[in-house]
């Protein structure tokens, strides 16, 4: 329960460390701030039969993924994570910078506050850009490395002391 709690934690984080961000939407006449996701984007709503746009506006976003972990019994318990970005601009040469601004943003953000609910970050953070991108949209991934503390199973050598 703890890797999820860790999830749900990041993203509140990252919804409050972002909310100041300003970046274009599909729509010319929006910006806002990325919507911070976990698991995988929400479906996508469908048009009514009036024929209105009712789809969801779902660039920029930061989704946070549960990749594994592992638990070495007796030293530490490192959970990895990995953040999908997607931004999107119009700006063929130059779209790709508001991903990396955003990819910033976080890894200073979770640089000042290493502490996230029950898990600390141990320091190691990487990013990079997609190489290959379906213009106008544009996207990056980040891994990110947490320890958590340990489960003490029943029986286990340190009940004995």
């Amino acid at each position: 329960m703890l890797n999820t709690t860790l999830i749900d934690d990041l993203v509140d984080f990252l919804n409050e460390a972002l909310k100041e961000m300003r970046l274009p939407t599909k729509d010319e006449n929006i910006e806002k701030a990325p919507t911070v996701y976990d698991g995988y984007l929400p479906p996508k709503k469908n048009p009514s039969r009036r024929g209105e746009d009712t789809e969801q506006e779902d660039y920029p976003y930061v989704i946070v993924r549960y990749l594994g972990e592992e638990d070495e019994q007796y030293k530490e318990n490192v959970v990895t994570l990995r953040l999908l970005i997607g931004t999107f601009s119009k700006d063929e040469q130059h779209g790709w910078r508001d991903t990396l601004n955003v990819m910033n943003r976080i890894k200073i953000s979770l640089g000042k506050k290493q502490v996230i609910g029950a898990a600390s970050l141990t320091g190691k953070i990487g990013i990079a850009l997609f190489e290959e991108h379906l213009k106008p949209m544009w996207h990056g991934v980040m891994e990110v490395q947490f320890n958590l503390p340990q489960v003490v199973w029943e029986g286990s050598v340190i009940d004995d002391y």
